[in-house]
C-alpha cells in the first residue's frame, strides 16, 4: 500500500490533471486518474489521498477519518462580520493589531486566524502564515485564493496572506531581528483535544510541532511588538513558557509576551 496518494474530483478538467501531476512531482507520491473510482477505492490503495477540487477546492482524505480536510474560513468569516459591526476581537486586541502591521503566524492550520489579522492589518498589512505539513499548507494555500465570500474585506483578506510550507522554528531561525510586529502561534491542534467537527480532520494531517522555549526565544527576537500565545483556558502552557500577560475569553486564553527590546 502507498503512503499517500494523487488524484482529483470526477470529471477533471485539463488544468486539474495538470496540476495534481505537478503535485505528485512535488510530493513524490503517484498521481492517478480519477476514472470515476470512489474514494474508497483509493484508500484501499494508500493510506492518505489528495484529490484535486474544482475551483481550488482541494480536499485531503484519510481511511482514519470520517470526514476529509478542506479549507473554509471558519469562525474568521463571522469575527470579521463581528468586527465590522464594532466588536474588538479577542485576537486583534491583545496583539494590538491596526493597519499597516506585519503578522506572522507560526502554526496556520485552516488559517482562521490569518485571516482576522489579515482583515485588521488591511490594506498595507503583511500576513504569513507557516504550516509544517505540505499537503496542509497546499489545501490551505489554495483555499485563501479561490474562496468566495459576500462579507465587505473577506476576500481580499484571505487573498492576502502568504502561506509558507516550512517548519516553523527553521523560518523563525532564517528572519532578520525584529521582522514582524506580532509574532503568533496556536499550538491548540497538537496540544488540546480539539471538539470542533471542523478540526477534527486536521488532526490526522497535522505535523506535531510543540511551542519549545526554542521557538519562543527565536519569536521574541523577530517580534518588534510582542508574541501571542493561544491555548485553552486553564492550560499550564502559559506558566510553562512564562507568558506575563493572560486574557481569558470563553473557552480560550490569549497570552501576550513583549517583543526583546535594544536589538
Amino acid at each position: 500500500m502507498e503512503d499517500k496518494l494523487i488524484t482529483t474530483s470526477v470529471s477533471p478538467t485539463p488544468e486539474m490533471i495538470e496540476r495534481a501531476y505537478q503535485l505528485a512531482t512535488r510530493f513524490q507520491c503517484p498521481f492517478e486518474e480519477r476514472l470515476h473510482k470512489t474514494m474508497n477505492a483509493f484508500l484501499r490503495k494508500a493510506d492518505k489521498v489528495y484529490m484535486v477540487g474544482k475551483l481550488g477546492r482541494d480536499m485531503l482524505y484519510t481511511a482514519d477519518s470520517e470526514q476529509p480536510f478542506f479549507f473554509h474560513p471558519s469562525m474568521a468569516k463571522i469575527r470579521v462580520q463581528r468586527m465590522l459591526s464594532g466588536e474588538v476581537d479577542p485576537l486583534v486586541s491583545i496583539a494590538q493589531l491596526r493597519p499597516g502591521d506585519d503578522f506572522l503566524d507560526l502554526t496556520l492550520g485552516l488559517g482562521a486566524d490569518s485571516i482576522v489579522a489579515s482583515h485588521a492589518v488591511a490594506p498595507a498589512g503583511n500576513v504569513v502564515g507557516v504550516e509544517k505539513n505540505p499537503f496542509i499548507a497546499e489545501v490551505v494555500a489554495q483555499g485563501l485564493k479561490h474562496w468566495d465570500e459576500d462579507v465587505p474585506g473577506l476576500n481580499e483578506a484571505m487573498r492576502s496572506i502568504m502561506v509558507v510550507q516550512q517548519d516553523h522554528l527553521a523560518y523563525l531561525r532564517a528572519l532578520k531581528d525584529r521582522s514582524f510586529d506580532t509574532v503568533y502561534v496556536d499550538p491548540m491542534f497538537r496540544e488540546a483535544r480539539v471538539h470542533s467537527a471542523h478540526l477534527t480532520p486536521l488532526r490526522f494531517w497535522a505535523e506535531d510541532e510543540k511551542v519549545t522555549k526554542d521557538v519562543l526565544k527565536e519569536a521574541k527576537r523577530v517580534a518588534r511588538r510582542a508574541v501571542v500565545l493561544k491555548a485553552e483556558r486553564g492550560s499550564q502552557i502559559f506558566t510553562r513558557l512564562g507568558f506575563p500577560e493572560i486574557k481569558k475569553h470563553r473557552s480560550v486564553s490569549y497570552g501576550a509576551m513583549p517583543a526583546e527590546r535594544g536589538r
